[in-house]
């Protein structure tokens, strides 16, 4: 490829991906690491090979940027076999999932996604390796495997030219399928949190739990405390794992989209999900009130939600502690879920128009639900 043409590529790479990439990075991030393998259905070519990695936002939005190489050369056999180059090409596209995602990742069940970018191609002409410029859509979808691995099958469109498919004279897209696993390495949003909450927990200990000081958002509001009062009626309400009624057992957000329920309000159906409605503030034990919702993490995503019920105690529904009951932050058991603190929502009558319209963006079909928390035992 001469230089003038590499320099244009890049650039070109470059101007399609900094406003998606700014928009991520805005947000808590996870990053996957994910090979895979591409097929050709329409020319039989050899499948190719390849790894991408994802920066992904709790927006639904991603950015990633792969490549792929031949398994095999085709030309091997021909007369240019001595001089033939094998099959590769790199994307980078912008992803976006349907439903959102959260602030740690794939945290969900079967989750499509939709996706447009830019690429680049080589292949062999008589010898000659011979470089194009393209563009590609496409939709797929990922189910998860564990808690930080999944499969993704997706179909892609690739163009040859810059050019609309409806456009005059334009030339018939190529059909790609790709298929591999994401693995999650890293989450930059949660990690900072983290580091953030340890520095404040060193800088001020008289504001954080562990201290003889309650946080400073004590006051509870009569909706809040009918709120607490309401959650305070099923303390000894054994832990289910996806249960959401007292009859049959909580599980931790069965139990707050329950209580929530009887003030009127619908939340959607797991923690990270309800880490995304009402309002977001400061995940910071200075600034919670009683009444908010209070997400903590596991393995870098959101998997346990409990209700702040303001003098340093929450109230929630918890595998560790057998059920529904009060936690207090200032014991050894409590620190576990100060330390593990990574997002706060506040969910007023006045925003109960929002929550129900976000409620109804989350299909509940094949919802991954929440994994029991793994806090200390509380002592006898």
């Amino acid at each position: 490829m001469h230089r003038p043409k590499l320099a244009s590529t890049a650039a070109f790479f470059a101007a399609a991906v900094a406003t998606p990439c700014s928009l991520v990075s805005a947000q808590q991030s996870d990053v996957t690491i994910s090979p895979f393998v591409s097929f050709l259905p329409a020319t039989g070519a050899s499948p190719l090979a390849g790894l991408a990695i994802a920066l992904a936002g709790n927006g639904g939005l991603a950015l990633r940027g792969s490549g792929h190489l031949a398994l095999e050369n085709s030309n091997a056999g021909t007369f240019y076999g001595t001089n033939t180059f094998r099959p590769w090409g790199a994307d980078a596209d912008v992803m976006f999932f349907l439903g959102g995602r959260s602030s740690g990742g794939f945290n969900r069940g079967f989750s499509p996604f939709v996706f447009a970018g830019v690429g680049v191609s080589g292949n062999d002409s008589l010898g000659q390796s011979v470089t194009h410029n393209n563009w590609s859509y496409g939709a797929g979808a990922t189910i998860p495997l564990g808690s930080a691995i999944e499969v993704f099958g997706e179909s892609r469109w690739r163009m040859s030219r810059y050019v609309l498919p409806t456009a005059s004279l334009a030339p018939s897209p190529m059909n790609e399928l790709r298929v591999g696993l994401s693995f999650h390495v890293g989450s930059r949003g949660n990690s900072r949190s983290r580091a953030a909450s340890r520095s404040r927990s060193e800088s001020t200990p008289s504001s954080f739990p562990g201290s003889t000081r309650y946080p400073v958002s004590t006051r509870t509001s009569a909706v809040a405390a009918r709120l607490i009062g309401t959650a305070e009626d099923y303390v000894g309400v054994p832990y289910k794992w996806g249960g959401t009624s007292p009859s049959s057992g909580f599980d931790c957000s069965g139990f707050t989209q329950y209580v929530f329920a009887k003030q009127g309000v619908r939340l959607p159906r797991t923690s990270y999900q309800q880490a995304e409605v009402g309002q977001s503030i400061a995940p910071d034990w200075d600034v919670v009130a009683p009444g908010d919702l209070v997400m903590f993490e596991e393995n870098g995503r959101i998997g346990h939600v409990a209700i702040y019920a303001g003098r340093n105690r929450i109230i929630h529904s918890t595998a560790s502690g057998g059920g529904v009951r009060y936690d207090d932050l200032s014991t050894e058991r409590g620190r576990w879920f100060a330390d593990h603190m990574v997002a706060a929502r506040r969910i007023t009558p006045d925003s109960r128009g929002l929550v129900l319209d976000l409620a109804r963006g989350f299909a509940e079909l094949g919802v991954q639900l929440d994994t029991p928390d793994h806090a200390p035992k509380p002592e006898r």
